[in-house]
């Protein structure tokens, strides 16, 4: 079973691109760091590789470290850009949790409301007589009334486990206002989430968290099984379509390798809906799957796979086409199988951004240098092809010189640039926040 725990954890010119074997490019580009994490001093340290880092109007970016501050249970900070060009980005500690009845390792980045507030999830503290040493909490942040004041910490939710579900993923704020995650595991206890045997905790729901009369409710939308062709324990990350429809990958599935999986909203006052829209094999079609999937135009779905059923196993970038017809079979088309050679990106076990042209971004945790065994991981991009050929890799940047590999970072495009965090490399190894031209 896949748990959040279990997965491996920019302004620069562009320099002479290198052709190396196949239609594999890699290109010298200079990574900017914006920030190296220290770990001292009450500073954050080790970003975790789920979420997103949003911006606020002011150019600011906000993120998590699933360690660092005060106590070691991790920060929320913010990084505020330069005021003159060159300078250097500044960090502020917005929060740094005592591990609690507030929360230890939040993980999983922050989101932004209209209002300001950021909200976020630690995988553990709350409640610390359940799952041994708490099942989790949603987070709320309140930027203070004046400049340069204290943000506000409230608890919204504390997890209590089993049939409540535990360890709960990256909050995604719904068109109507309320906050959507995953746990990783809990529900109603099912059979195969981690042996062949009845467990009793369950194999991860799907949940909403709304505002009704002034008080935070959660509902369990959707409650994964453990039958057979289910998923199990779903990824860290959601993401909806323009319909409000869910979307998520899983462990599990009718080979073990996986699904990827769809939650429809009910019309009225029913129950949500799961579609299983793909069941991995571990064969050509990959296993595995890292990260969510990134819905792209026409309703097309991108993701990653971290085994490929191919020479070398390196993993494979996938495409699924929804059906033509409604109810019909979705059709996965794998883009790109990484071939393991030496220099190339190795093992991709991150969600997928992709900018206006639809080309797609990614990081490995493995590939490009051997100064780290199995290379020390690499940033990539896949190019679509301007006819009916194939989608084109380049390898943008090699982490070979940096210390040890990204851990699977974020990576994002976001005003004609890629953003991304590392849990490991920067100044002190404790993680990092940089910026890449694409």
């Amino acid at each position: 079973m896949k748990t959040h725990m279990a997965r491996t954890w920019l302004r620069a010119p562009v320099l002479v691109a290198l052709v190396v074997s196949g239609n594999i490019l890699v290109q010298a580009q200079t990574l900017t760091n914006l920030y190296s994490f220290t770990g001292v001093n009450g500073d954050g340290e080790y970003p975790f590789p789920y979420g997103r880092l949003p911006f606020d109007t002011h150019g600011a970016l906000y993120g998590t470290t699933a360690s660092g501050g005060s106590l070691y249970n991790g920060t929320v900070y913010q990084l505020v850009p330069p005021t003159v060009q060159g300078g250097a980005w500044t960090e502020n500690v917005l929060y740094a949790f005592a591990g609690g009845a507030d929360g230890r390792q939040p993980g999983m980045g922050v989101v932004f409301d209209q209002y300001g507030n950021l909200f976020g999830s630690t995988q553990f503290g709350g409640n610390l007589q359940v799952c041994g040493g708490g099942c989790g909490t949603i987070f709320e942040l309140s930027p203070p009334s004046q400049p340069g004041g204290r943000w506000t910490h409230t608890v919204l939710y504390t997890f209590q486990g089993n049939f409540d579900g535990q360890y709960p993923g990256a909050v995604v704020l719904g068109a109507n206002g309320a906050l959507y995650a995953t746990t990783s595991s809990g529900g109603t206890p099912g059979v195969q989430c981690h042996t062949n045997q009845r467990i009793k905790f369950g194999c991860g729901t799907v949940f909403e968290l709304a505002l009704q009369g002034g008080s935070w409710t959660k509902t369990v939308l959707y409650t994964f099984p453990g039958f057979k062709g289910d998923g199990t324990g779903p990824d860290a990350e959601i993401v909806f379509d323009g319909q409000g429809n869910i979307y998520g990958t899983s462990g599990g599935g009718t080979t073990g390798y996986g699904t990827v999986f769809q939650l429809t909203p009910p019309s009225g006052k029913g129950a949500w809906q799961e579609t299983v829209l793909h069941q991995f094999t571990g064969g050509s079609d990959g296993g595995s799957p890292g990260g969510t999937v990134t819905l792209g135009p026409h309703g097309v779905l991108y993701g990653t796979a971290s085994y490929s059923g191919v020479v070398n196993a390196s993993g494979l970038v996938f495409q699924l086409t929804p059906p033509a017809q409604s109810g019909g079979a979705w059709t996965e088309t794998v883009l790109h199988n990484f071939p393991g050679f030496k220099g190339d990106a190795t093992t991709p076990a991150s969600t997928l951004a992709i900018d206006p042209s639809g080309n797609l971004y990614g990081t490995s945790v493995f590939g490009g240098s051997t100064a780290c065994y199995l290379g020390c991981g690499t940033v990539f991009k896949l190019a679509p092809p301007s006819g009916g050929g194939a989608w084109t890799e380049t390898v943008l940047r090699d982490l070979g010189n940096s210390g040890q590999n990204p851990n699977s970072s974020i990576v994002q495009f976001h005003n004609g640039l890629l953003y991304g965090t590392t849990t490991y490399l920067g100044a002190s190894d404790v993680g990092s926040v940089f910026t890449l031209v694409p």
